[in-house]
């Protein structure tokens, strides 16, 4: 068994808690923290929803990441887990499982939008640096805080927070471990735009980004995930020339020659 299927297993061992990491599939899909009192602190009944989000947005073409109220997300739950920061394996384990889940969201060639509120800290601001557009209100606060703690980013978060900001920043982010504002968090590349209501916002683009033809709109999130690997070119082309040329391809091209 890996780490991550270890630390699942000893996870579903817990009393469950009130907070709960709610799914709503469709072509605009939802992953909704919601750990009422908490920020949306995830413990460890709510990574595993998250961990079995992915599983249900096969048919997402954009999936929206917010939390309920006026939090994202203020990462782990510390009082949830500090009985068991002794426990064997359980960092290898928890660290495995959340990156993995990730990961699986970033296979789904789904664009990952975050629209967020309050606080993202910890492990919230590594769900934003995953996602590809981040829309925050005025009163956001994006945080790289694990240093605080005495740990690094756990959820797989450095890479993303260096493939955004790049890897000077990054690590100027994570050494100074500040709670940045929605400004702060904006010049410093954490956050692309501010606006009064990113939830709507954030419906606003998918909306717009799902009237595009699918094929195209999965083909583009494949292309740049792929940007940075070493055969990066020949999948670009690949990609490219598995539309051409195609029904969708030829409809598109013939209703743009047609008259008025």
């Amino acid at each position: 068994m890996n780490p991550g299927d270890t630390f699942a297993a000893f996870a579903r061992t817990l009393p469950r808690g009130a907070g709960r990491v709610h799914v709503h599939p469709g072509p605009v899909a939802e992953i909704v923290f919601a750990s009422p009192g908490k920020k949306n602190a995830l413990d460890a009944g709510m990574m595993l929803d998250f961990g079995a989000a992915a599983a249900l947005l096969s048919a997402a073409r954009v999936i929206i990441l917010r939390g309920e109220g006026d939090s994202f997300c203020a990462g782990g739950d510390l009082g949830a887990v500090q009985a068991h920061l002794g426990a064997p394996g359980l960092g290898a384990g928890l660290g495995a499982f959340m990156t993995r889940a990730v990961d699986d969201l970033r296979k789904l060639d789904a664009v990952l939008l975050a629209a967020v509120c309050g606080p993202a800290l910890g492990g919230g601001a590594e769900l934003l640096a995953a996602c590809d557009h981040v829309i925050a209100a005025p009163d956001a606060r994006v945080g790289w805080v694990q240093a605080r703690l005495g740990v690094t980013p756990g959820f797989g978060g450095a890479r993303h927070l260096a493939r955004r900001v790049g890897e000077a920043r990054a690590l100027r982010l994570l050494v100074e471990a500040r709670v940045l504002n929605a400004d702060e968090a904006r010049a410093a590349g954490l956050v692309d735009t501010i606006e009064a209501d990113p939830v709507a916002t954030a419906h606003a683009w998918a909306a717009a980004a799902i009237a595009l033809p699918e094929p195209a709109l999965r083909g583009a999130v494949r292309v740049v995930r792929s940007a940075g690997a070493e055969d990066a070119a020949a999948r670009e082309t690949e990609v490219f020339a598995g539309l051409w040329g195609g029904t969708t391809h030829r409809a598109a091209v013939a209703a743009r020659r047609r008259p008025g």
